[in-house]
């Protein structure tokens, strides 16, 4: 029996030796990098045959494309969505009227991976051969409509493009929205495909629907009077029902600055003599908004504003805003307070109270002003009217002349109109800013005077990537006694964006002791190519030239350099080398000029 017992004793011993081996080399195994067995696979699609809009689509459908970078892809997977790349490839271009393609597909393993091939033929595409495209219902004879199907007739082509098909569609539908017929439907919309004959019969058939019209509007709110509303609802009753009107009602209540969201419900289950009344649930807006700006300019230093702005002060569609500007040569602190009139949405009267602080290389200033005025604007903001009577008080000194005061009561006009491209480099557009004011002793001013400035800007597009920047600016004033004449509304020239190449407002009339001090009158004119070298990235040359004067343009300063432009979606930042040719620099005597703005 002993040699038994041993025996079975060096077995267990012989497989407790094995099971150790085995485990520690799965351990082993398990810790150590993959094997190239387990490792992913390297897949390369290839199509060829197509122009780029076909191949495009074609691999875009293709499954085997879009998880060919798949890091759990098999073999087996590969080769299930090879098989299914046929089918794929016929439906990607079925939409461009090519339902019997030739393909050829290949799937081989190369050292690289695998590689899978697809050679296409796309055939001839269908044509058409019957189209039956007709209205129904009560409107269907209405020349608006027999006119949508003639214009269909007229420009529609020979081949079946999906595409173009869906857009009749819409094209159709908005006809009936838009015409009082918001119940239009297609009853019948088909194409019949032969692919023996490799053509297809065109059915569309549409039912206007009975004709509507706009009923009552009934809010659903509790934040807002109810006589204000009343001057947002741009759809009469009686009108015509119209998507678009009813869209635009829609659009104009959330551009109130009131509502955060707008729900218009149809009531056609209430409609009497075919007027369907609406109502509309308001909700509103988070009453207070804060904004927050840095930037820096060569002529004022670092800057930073904060503006707060109360939205919803009460029923009536009040506003308020308090704006603070601080930088190391200028500040301003002012407060408003604007009530809805006439036109609530284009429409304000705003009253405001304000203090400015300036200082420029030649003189200091400070105002309080008191400003109640009639302002319209449309809903882009490239429209701006603004009706004036303004108080101010102004404190001013030239260099170490002695500090004068003066009192204006002014009555005055603002329009600004502007015209841009979107985006952050715009390449066509025009911006025309106008400033006309008076005052008069007989109305408890210190002095008379009328003042007209003007402003313009305007964009020429070269090419795809370049633009002509050309800016004018011309300023008079007629004012009895100019000594108390406040320095805010005396005309300089010279800084970032008049003369570049000359220090902040140090261009203009000088005093017997060589102080420039301002003039009556001003023109500068600028002309700018920038030429956009990447995404956010633009080249600038520029010249620059003009002057203040108060009777005759005794001497024009000419200032030209180089620069560049950084663009980003929440600022911008302009750097331009500039020099004062016009004294005959040497070249040291460059001024950098550098601007940033930034909302945060």
């Amino acid at each position: 029996m002993k040699p038994a017992l041993l025996l079975l004793k060096d077995l267990l011993h012989v497989n407790t030796n094995l099971l150790c081996t085995v485990a520690l080399s799965l351990i082993f195994l398990a810790g150590s990098p993959a094997s190239p067995a387990l490792a992913s696979i390297s897949l390369k699609v290839e199509v060829s045959g197509l122009d780029s809009t076909l191949k495009k689509n074609v691999l875009h459908f293709l499954s085997i494309e879009k998880k060919k970078k798949n890091k759990d892809l098999s073999v087996r997977q590969i080769k299930r969505l090879h098989e299914q790349a046929t089918q794929d490839i016929r439906e990607a271009l079925q939409p461009f009227g090519y339902y019997l393609p030739d393909i050829k597909s290949q799937l081989t393993e190369t050292e690289a991976g695998w590689l899978a091939t697809y050679t296409v033929t796309k055939g001839e595409p269908l044509q058409i051969t019957k189209r039956d495209v007709q209205w129904t219902g009560e409107g269907a004879d209405s020349p608006a409509f027999q006119q949508s199907i003639e214009e269909y007739h007229r420009k529609a082509g020979n081949l079946l493009i999906h595409s173009e098909y869906e857009s009749e569609k819409t094209r159709f539908m908005n006809l009936a929205y838009s015409t009082g017929y918001p119940k239009a439907e297609f009853t019948k919309s088909e194409w019949l495909v032969d692919l023996d004959k490799n053509s297809a019969d065109l059915t569309l058939h549409m039912d206007t629907g009975p004709l509507y019209y706009f009923g009552k509007v009934n809010f659903i709110q509790d934040f807002l009077d109810p006589d204000l509303l009343q001057h947002f609802i741009t759809i009469k009753e009686g009108e015509r029902y119209s998507h678009e009107s009813l869209l635009e009602f829609q659009q104009n209540l959330l551009a109130s600055n009131y509502t955060r969201e707008v729900t218009i419900d149809q009531l056609f289950d209430e409609t009497v003599d075919q007027k369907v009344p609406f109502d509309v649930l308001l909700k509103p807006i988070p009453p207070h908004k804060f904004v927050f700006g840095l930037g820096y300019e060569t002529d004022i230093g670092v800057r930073g504003s904060a503006r707060w702005i109360n939205r919803l002060i009460n029923r009536y569609g009040h506003h308020s805003e308090v704006y603070l500007k601080l930088s190391q040569k200028e500040g301003t602190l002012r407060g408003q307070y604007s009530i809805p009139v006439l036109r609530p949405l284009t429409d304000r009267w705003v009253s405001s109270g304000s203090y400015e602080y300036e200082e420029t290389p030649s003189s200091e200033s400070k105002t309080f002003e008191l400003e109640t005025a009639f302002v319209r604007r449309n809903l882009a903001d490239t429209h701006f009217y603004k009706g004036f009577i303004l108080a101010s008080f102004e404190n001013f000194s030239i260099t170490d002349s002695p500090q004068i005061n003066t009192n204006l009561l002014t009555l005055g006009a603002i329009g600004r109109f502007s015209e841009m491209e979107s985006g952050m480099f715009p390449q066509n557009g025009h911006y025309l800013y106008a400033d006309a004011r008076a005052s008069a002793e007989a109305l408890l001013s210190d002095t008379s005077f009328s003042r007209l400035h003007l402003k313009g800007r305007y964009l020429k597009g070269l090419g795809e990537n370049g633009r002509i920047d050309s800016r004018l600016e011309i300023g008079a004033a007629w004012v009895d006694d100019f000594n108390i004449y406040p320095v805010s509304l005396r005309f300089f020239a010279g800084g970032d964006n008049s003369v570049r190449g000359y220090e902040y407002e140090s261009l203009g009339p000088v005093n017997d002791e060589g102080v420039v001090v301002g003039g009556k009158q001003v023109i500068t004119g600028s002309f700018e190519y920038d030429h956009r070298i990447a995404e956010s990235w633009v080249l600038a040359g520029f010249i620059d030239a003009g002057n203040a004067y108060n009777d005759n343009l005794d001497k024009t300063f000419v200032g030209a350099g180089t620069g560049f432009r950084w663009l980003a979606p929440f600022g911008s930042l302009r750097v331009d080398i500039a020099w004062p040719v016009s004294e005959q620099p040497d070249l040291n005597d460059w001024r950098i000029h550098i601007g940033f703005g930034a909302t945060l």
